[in-house]
């Protein structure tokens, strides 16, 4: 059995655990520079918005029923989603965090009755409504399609719904294909072409027909509406790139402000790559004015550059200065910049390299600092420690957060205190 667990309207939750004026509220959180919807709850939904709509046209909505809102606000739903993974390491022998507010839980090796996995399931549910103040739903089923699909009608069943073999025919016959996970409106088009209109005459589906109308993908959703798992559990390996890209508020036009944050995105990003535990050969840079905020082709400009290092590193004030010596190259004066992205390429495991003419020594101590910057950073706050130059110039191209809330659980500055 898998189990599927999801949280309700997360973010929008996560804003209203440490809000209690907020429940039975509407909510409703924000993209990136407080650009679009991206999240928000039930009641948010019954005064008329949905997810995607940009926030400055729905603004008289958003007014006219007192909505709250909230900048995105990821240091918390992160730390909100780790809490609940843990719970769920308690009941689950293997996990999958599939996003951050999803997961499926593997009980393969566990003979036990549907009633006693429904009761996993409200325990579940219960438990983290206690511990963490976030609601969740509950689909359990024998494969990770049937159990996204009984997830999704969980909260007709009291937010848990467990497979039963003898009823998920009549489920399926009343689910459209587009509704089915990995199929989508695209290829439940092409599946009403040859009349496949719902998820049981998908299921009824010949093989040899899934795999030309919807690849091998389609094959494995029909195998797993049958019951059989065919979809593998995700590994979550090192990635090949890393990349670090913001979007500034307002336009920047001089290259100090750049460089600023050129420093500051260098930093985030080569502490991902230590997180990983790895070094990068390649450091690129891209900026870009963002052709869609302008319509005069003259006024238009991006460009990006890559350099070999010299030596594979996760030194911070290495990678840097690679980024600012690129950005030299790459940037025009005269033009508004939007973007500015940092990757890191030709990522290898870290490990303390020979060299004839530099001391072993130094890289030991270089390593010790970064292992000392970022126990610091993550104790105290990402920007405790960093570059000087990152901070050499006004922030007020940083992201638009008008809406931002506390790190409730991260920073201690922003901890609730009880009157």
């Amino acid at each position: 059995m898998i189990l599927h667990c999801d949280g309700n309207s997360f973010y929008a939750s996560c804003e209203q655990i440490y809000r209690p004026d907020l429940r039975g509220k509407p909510v409703i959180v924000l993209s990136n520079n407080d650009g679009i919807i991206i999240a928000l709850n039930k009641e948010a939904k019954d005064c008329g918005l949905v997810r995607g709509d940009v926030f400055f046209k729905v603004r008289p909505i958003v007014e006219q029923h007192n909505i709250e809102v909230f900048s995105s606000n990821y240091t918390l739903y992160a730390d909100i989603s780790r809490r609940i993974t843990s719970i769920y390491m308690e009941y689950a022998p293997e996990i999958e965090e599939y996003s951050i507010d999803e997961s499926f839980l593997f009980f393969n090796n566990c003979n036990w009755t549907n009633a006693e996995f429904e009761q996993i399931g409200f325990e579940l549910k219960q438990k983290i409504l206690k511990e963490v103040g976030i609601r969740i739903c509950v689909g359990g089923a024998p494969t990770k399609t049937l159990a996204k699909l009984y997830n999704k009608n969980a909260k007709l069943h009291g937010g848990v719904f467990i497979y039963d073999g003898s009823q998920v025919d009549a489920l399926l016959e009343q689910t459209p294909c587009s509704k089915i996970w990995g199929i989508g409106r695209a290829k439940s088009g092409r599946l009403a072409q040859i009349n496949v209109k719902n998820a049981l005459e998908l299921k009824h589906l010949s093989l040899d027909v899934a795999r030309k109308l919807l690849t091998s993908v389609g094959v494995a959703t029909v195998m797993e509406l049958n019951g059989i798992p065919s979809i593998d559990r995700i590994v979550r390996t090192q990635n090949d790139v890393i990349t670090t890209s913001k979007q500034f508020s307002k336009k920047v036009y001089d290259f100090k402000t750049l460089e600023s944050a050129v420093f500051q995105y260098s930093q985030l990003v080569v502490e991902k790559l230590r997180k990983q535990k790895f070094e990068a050969g390649v450091v690129g840079v891209y900026i870009s004015t963002c052709n869609y905020y302008c319509d005069e082709p003259e006024l238009q400009y991006s460009n990006g550059i890559y350099m070999e290092l010299d030596r594979m590193t996760s030194y911070t004030v290495d990678i840097a200065e690679s980024a600012i010596w690129g950005l030299k190259k790459i940037y025009r004066q005269g033009y508004g910049y939007k973007t500015v992205m940092i990757t890191l390429q030709r990522l290898l495991p870290a490990c303390l390299q020979g060299n004839l003419f530099i001391d072993p020594m130094n890289d030991i101590k270089k390593r010790d600092l970064m292992i000392a910057l970022d126990k610091i950073n993550a104790s105290y706050g990402r920007t405790t420690v960093s570059l000087a130059k990152a901070w050499s110039s006004g922030q007020d191209w940083e992201m638009k957060r008008e809406y931002l809330s506390p790190c409730w659980t991260t920073r201690i500055k922003d901890v609730p205190r009880i009157k």
